[in-house]
């Protein structure tokens, strides 16, 4: 198996949209409700949409639709843009208010989204040279003086 030439950007965002992705389908299959009956005191778990609490769920949309947006707004092949700089801190901000708000609730799941979105945000501002792959660095000097100063024969 090969693996894409990618930006390294390109593969934190990647990485950041896979973990939203499995983060909100866990949410299906995880029980993260506990119910004890004040009967018998037996414990239940649910998963949230047994629970019916289908507000949570669509609340946790949130993530998957903000890694999807850096997704498509960073390039594959080359350096982000200004606008997806933007699109990136803006991103990963409301990720980590999305994990701090529901950290109680299913915040804990988005996590590895929020580190990834970090690692692209930073990794987006750190200035590089680009890459010429084609193109023909021009010919040096030989002779082992380097491309210093020239002398002069003062004489």
């Amino acid at each position: 198996m090969t693996v894409p030439r990618w930006d390294r950007i390109y593969y934190f965002v990647f990485l950041a949209a896979v973990f939203a992705l499995t983060g909100f389908l866990a949410l299906f299959l995880v029980p993260l409700v506990q119910i004890t009956s004040s009967e018998t005191g037996e414990v239940t778990q649910k998963t949230l949409l047994a629970d019916g609490q289908t507000n949570i769920l669509v609340f946790s949309l949130l993530p998957l639709a903000l890694a999807g947006s850096a997704l498509l707004v960073v390039p594959r092949d080359g350096i982000p843009d200004r606008a997806a700089k933007i699109n990136l801190w803006i991103s990963t901000f409301l990720i980590y208010v999305f994990v701090v708000m529901f950290i109680f609730v299913n915040g804990v799941l988005f996590i590895p989204t929020a580190i990834f979105l970090t690692a692209a945000a930073v990794g987006a501002q750190v200035r590089r040279r680009e890459r010429k792959i084609f193109a023909r660095m021009p010919e040096e000097s030989k002779s082992g003086r380097g491309g210093g100063k020239r002398r002069r024969n003062k004489g």
